[in-house]
């Protein structure tokens, strides 16, 4: 029997030597290549990132869905298209619907706000009378500000305006439109690739955030789904249930209105405060009645949506205080736009949760420190 050849044991490292593949040239070059790398990857990203986002999002909303029609059709791909498909018609036609609406409405009132401009800016009559008012207007004409040719020159820059903004909304579809059609894709790919993405950013969770519970990316999406049921669910009760208050009082253009109380409505008391002028509108023009029904309605109907459902829907999905999803959504909205409304709450859920298990990890270990 031949012996066994002698392993000779490993050289000991010097004092101050580096491991193999650990000196400082090779740890520079690492992580100037996995910089360049991720540079290079944001680069590539960054014209796909609002489209990225949404068609996360919307995702996350509709897995369960997704889910019921996979397990039904027995085919991923299959229930992916089906539901992307879906989603891009629910959401397509509607907006392209209330955008010709609201190109309609919006040449009729700028159609009458010059015609009463034209005819001398005349004042309903029941405000015409008020003495308060006809004060105001003395002031006015003895400063000039109500002169003619003055209301004249604001009613141009009006004018301006709306034009340039319907041809910066033109121009704005245009371009969404591409946008809208990668989302989907997106959306797709969402679907398909979904448990396998969430099981990545659960792997990852620990890594980057060494304290981050074991739920931690479970309660970032209920975040993001509390948010969405939230504020979009309360956004368009509030602009359904202003248009349908407004068409019943006689104010011209309710889907316009309507649809920009559901736009305004995304901000605490949004909701009601474009119901409450079409009712002082209306009461000014002498149509008491009518203004006073839609007040009670703005504020018994309209405004509780407000106060109960959006607090109701939020609070009760979120595992994160109301007051931080609250801040999340008016930060998120003046720093990132739309997209902000909805990634604001979770970038504060996240570090919310992660204060919250750093005070209870620093409790426990306070608690389990032997007395001196």
């Amino acid at each position: 029997m031949s012996e066994r050849p002698r392993r000779e044991p490993p050289t000991p490292l010097r004092r101050g030597a580096a491991p193999e593949g650990r000196t400082p040239g090779v740890v520079a070059a690492r992580i100037l290549g996995a910089g360049a790398l991720g540079a290079a990857t944001l680069l590539v990203l960054r014209p796909f990132v609002t489209p990225m986002l949404w068609a996360g999002i919307l995702a996350y909303v509709t897995w369960p869905l997704y889910q019921k029609i996979a397990a039904r059709t027995r085919h991923r791909q299959l229930a992916a298209a089906a539901l992307a498909t879906g989603v891009a018609i629910g959401l397509g036609v509607p907006v392209a619907l209330v955008l010709l609406s609201l190109a309609n409405d919006a040449s009729e009132i700028a159609g009458a706000a010059l015609a009463w401009q034209r005819a001398g800016a005349p004042l309903p009559d029941g405000l015409a009378r008020n003495a308060l008012v006809q004060r105001a207007l003395e002031l006015a004409r003895e400063s000039n500000l109500a002169s003619p040719e003055r209301l004249g020159d604001v009613a141009a820059g009006l004018g301006s305006w709306a034009s340039a903004s319907l041809v910066a909304l033109a121009g704005g579809i245009a371009r969404n439109a591409l946008k809208f059609a990668v989302m989907m894709v997106l959306l797709y790919g969402f679907y398909v690739s979904g448990e396998r993405i969430v099981e990545l950013g659960r792997r990852l969770a620990p890594i980057l955030f060494p304290i981050a519970p074991a739920q931690f990316v479970e309660s970032i999406g209920e975040s993001v789904r509390a948010v969405m049921f939230g504020v979009t669910g309360t956004a368009l009760a509030q602009g359904t249930a202003a248009g349908i208050g407004m068409a019943v009082a006689g104010v011209p253009s309710p889907v316009f209105f309507g649809a920009m109380t559901a736009l305004t409505a995304i901000l605490p008391g949004g909701g009601s405060s474009i119901s409450l002028a079409a009712a002082a509108w209306l009461a000014f023009g002498g149509r008491w009645g009518a203004g006073l029904a839609l007040a009670l309605w703005t504020v018994v109907v309209v405004g509780m949506m407000d106060n109960v459902l959006r607090p109701l829907l939020i609070s009760g999905r979120a595992p994160i205080p109301f007051l931080v999803v609250f801040l999340g959504i008016l930060g998120g909205l003046l720093a990132f736009g739309a997209i902000g409304v909805f990634l604001g709450p979770v970038l504060l859920s996240v570090a919310f949760t992660l204060l919250y298990e750093f005070a209870r990890i620093a409790r426990e270990g306070a608690e389990g420190d032997p007395p001196p």
